[in-house]
């Protein structure tokens, strides 16, 4: 009997959308993934409009591992992938998150990029989701100009000087994480949100009905 395929969902959260270096990872990844670990693949941009919350809900829960990429903005991630996180913490713990996988790629110029990475995993791993070995990559402008202006010297100092090609590593380990079996991990207690049946809030207030204690 065939396994049943995976399925990964990359999460662009550029703000530069469709251009750019991480929507050049993001599509890198995407075929990858599909060509070479025979897994399905989508990439959800978070410039682009979404649809209401239940629906981006359902997206994210009929995928097994994500894999968030972001650029590094001042020490941060984007105000796209910001905004995201603000409104799928209803979905805390729930089946969208619980148990999955996640891994990250984040382009930088110079500094910031694995400060970025570290966050990102340790607010994903609040939503329910797990960092498998070797999950991240940080690409930088500093480091690829080094890689070229080395290649070819013996002993090159920049070998393991985060590259491309790294981010093999980081689907591979993604995938194989996909069948560890969710139920083998619990919750802890928390207060469940209500995810709101609305359309996706890009802007404005967000009350998600968190407690008023002022």
């Amino acid at each position: 009997m065939a396994s049943e395929q995976k399925s990964i969902l990359i999460i662009n959260g550029s703000i530069r959308g469709t251009e750019g270096n991480c929507w050049a990872l993001s599509t890198m990844a995407a075929s990858y993934l599909r060509t070479n670990l025979h897994t399905a693949a989508s990439i959800f941009t978070l410039t682009d409009p979404k649809p209401p919350i239940p629906e981006v809900y359902e997206m994210i829960n009929d995928h097994d591992g994500l894999l968030v990429v972001t650029g590094a903005y001042w020490n941060n991630w984007s105000s796209s992938l910001q905004r995201f996180i603000e409104v799928v913490t209803a979905f805390e713990n729930s089946p969208a998150f619980f148990g999955k996988p996640v891994a990250c790629a984040v382009t930088m110029d110079s500094v910031g990029g694995i400060e970025v990475a570290a966050r990102i995993h340790a607010i994903f791993s609040g939503l329910g989701c797990w960092s498998p070995p070797c999950s991240t990559v940080v690409l930088s402008r500093v480091g690829q100009e080094a890689i070229t202006a080395s290649k070819g010297r013996e002993d090159n100092p920049n070998d393991d000087v985060w590259c491309r090609e790294d981010l093999h590593i980081v689907l591979q380990n993604l995938v194989t994480a996909t069948s560890f079996p969710r139920e083998a991990w619990i919750s802890w207690p928390h207060i469940g949100l209500k995810v709101p049946d609305q359309p996706w809030p890009e802007q404005g207030p967000l009350n998600m009905n968190t407690p008023k204690f002022l």
